[in-house]
């Protein structure tokens, strides 16, 4: 197979991969790209000297061992694979984070399905958490003004944009499905990651968006 390949073919498709892996910005295209480089010069490693050089061979399969694996996180952060049917469908609302970033903020949430009436948060109280109904419909205390709300709908994003206090006062119906964070896990988050806290912020500002605009029709 020597006698078929030339050496300097293997060596400087090599080189190509890594000089092109290294300009392009996607950091998956990247790690592939510098993996099929890598290939190459082990190819090369193991046929055309007298003797396999058998030391870069191995410290090539070692980086090699080290790129596989962080693209695997990467290719992980980018899909949904092993979110559960109920973690896609929360998934859904958070239409502007990406895989990676709704696995960061599912860490914190807590799960919860209200046996009978049951106080989320209270009007001019500090807000301490933050809701997301699933399923089932929770009651809206406004000053004098009483509504419902039903899935798919945020609570206490007012109060974690502005960092200030809840806006209403929120019960929760029986059977309602909803997640709860800590809006201080949140912001730690979210301080640690730009990004992230774009998205969320962008997500909410979407959410109060909507609402206000039901509220004037």
């Amino acid at each position: 197979m020597s006698n078929m390949i030339s050496p300097a073919v293997l060596i400087h498709l090599g080189a190509l991969l890594y000089i092109v892996g290294f300009l392009v910005r996607d950091e998956l295209l990247l790690r592939l790209l510098v993996l099929g480089g890598t290939a190459l010069y082990i190819l090369y490693y193991f046929l055309f000297p007298d003797e396999p050089l058998w030391d870069a061979i191995i410290t090539s399969l070692i980086l090699a061992a080290a790129n596989l694996w962080v693209l695997f996180k990467i290719m992980y952060e980018r899909t949904t694979f092993a979110l559960s049917d109920e973690e896609l469908k929360l998934y859904q609302a958070f239409e502007t984070l990406n895989p990676g970033q709704f696995r960061k903020v599912l860490r914190s949430a807590i799960w919860h399905s209200a046996s009978g009436d049951e106080l989320m948060c209270i009007e001019n109280e500090r807000a301490e958490h933050i809701y997301y109904l699933i399923e089932g419909e929770a009651t809206v205390e406004k000053g004098e003004k009483n509504f419902s709300i039903g899935a798919s709908s945020f609570v206490g994003e007012i109060a974690y944009v502005l960092n200030g206090n809840y806006t209403a006062t929120v019960k929760a119906k029986p059977g309602l499905r909803y997640v709860e964070w800590r809006s201080d896990n949140l912001r730690k988050l979210s301080n640690k990651n730009p990004a992230l806290h774009n998205a969320l912020i962008a997500l909410f500002n979407r959410d109060l968006a909507a609402k206000l605009a039901i509220s004037h029709q």
